[in-house]
C-alpha cells in the first residue's frame, strides 16, 4: 500500500496543475528535497538531493555543500522524503535502453512495476479578442506523460507496458499463469489504467502458481 500511496502523492501536483498557470511550480528536477542516497553495498547516506533529466541524482550532505553528481555506477537508487510519504526510486535495466534508467518504484515483487514521469511546460499567447491592441494573456500549459515498466523476479530487464492497441494481448501473455487475471482481461473488466492493480493482484495471489 505505500508504493501505491506515494504514487499519488508523487502524481497529485500533476493532476492540479495541468490547468493554465501565472507562476511555475517547482518540482523534483529543480529543487533539493531531503533524500537518502543508497549505495550498491547496502549502505545509505541522507542529506538533500534532486534527479536530474539523465537519471543521475545531484546530492549534498548539508544544504549549503556543493553538491556531487551520482550515478548508477556508485548508487542503486535515492529515497526523496516527502512530507506525507517517501518515494523510492531505483535504477532500473530497461529492454532496448543502453543505459539504466532511475524509475520510480510502485512495487516490488515477483512482478515489479516502475514509472518514469516527465513533463514539460509551454506557453502561449491568447487574446482577448481579435480587435487591434486587445490584452495578451500568457498561457503555461503542463504537458506530462506517464511510462511504465514492467519486470518479473526471474528475468534482468523490465519492459515497457505494452501498447494502446495491443495491451489486452500482451497482457494475456504477460500474465498468462494467473487464470484470474487472465480471464478479467477477457472479460474487459481489467483495462490499461488498472496495472497497478494487476500487478498488485499478482504477488498477492499468483505469486505462488509459478
Amino acid at each position: 500500500m505505500r508504493c501505491r500511496l506515494s504514487f499519488l502523492f508523487f502524481l497529485m501536483p500533476i493532476f492540479v496543475f495541468t490547468q493554465n498557470l501565472s507562476i511555475p511550480i517547482p518540482n523534483m528536477f529543480n529543487s533539493y528535497e531531503e533524500a537518502t542516497i543508497n549505495f550498491n553495498d547496502g549502505t545509505s547516506i541522507r542529506g538533500y538531493g534532486k534527479i536530474t533529466f539523465n537519471s543521475s541524482v545531484k546530492f549534498k550532505i548539508t544544504e549549503e555543500s556543493k553538491p556531487e553528481v551520482w550515478t548508477e555506477l556508485m548508487i542503486k537508487g535515492v529515497t526523496l522524503h516527502r512530507a506525507l510519504d517517501d518515494i523510492d526510486f531505483l535504477y532500473v535495466n530497461v529492454k532496448n535502453h543502453s543505459m539504466m534508467q532511475l524509475l520510480e518504484v510502485i512495487e516490488l515483487g515477483e512482478i515489479s512495476l516502475f514509472v518514469d514521469v516527465s513533463s514539460s511546460w509551454t506557453q502561449t499567447d491568447t487574446s482577448l479578442n481579435n480587435s487591434p491592441g486587445s490584452l495578451n494573456i500568457p498561457a503555461t500549459h503542463r504537458s506530462t506523460s506517464y511510462e511504465f515498466f514492467l519486470k518479473k523476479e526471474n528475468e534482468t530487464e523490465a519492459i515497457r507496458l505494452f501498447g494502446i492497441f495491443n495491451f489486452r494481448k500482451k497482457a494475456i501473455e504477460f500474465f498468462e499463469n494467473c487464470p484470474q487475471i487472465v480471464d478479467r482481461l477477457k472479460e474487459r473488466k481489467y483495462k490499461r489504467g488498472d496495472i497497478i492493480e494487476m500487478v498488485y493482484y499478482y504477488n498477492d495471489y499468483c505469486a505462488a502458481l509459478d
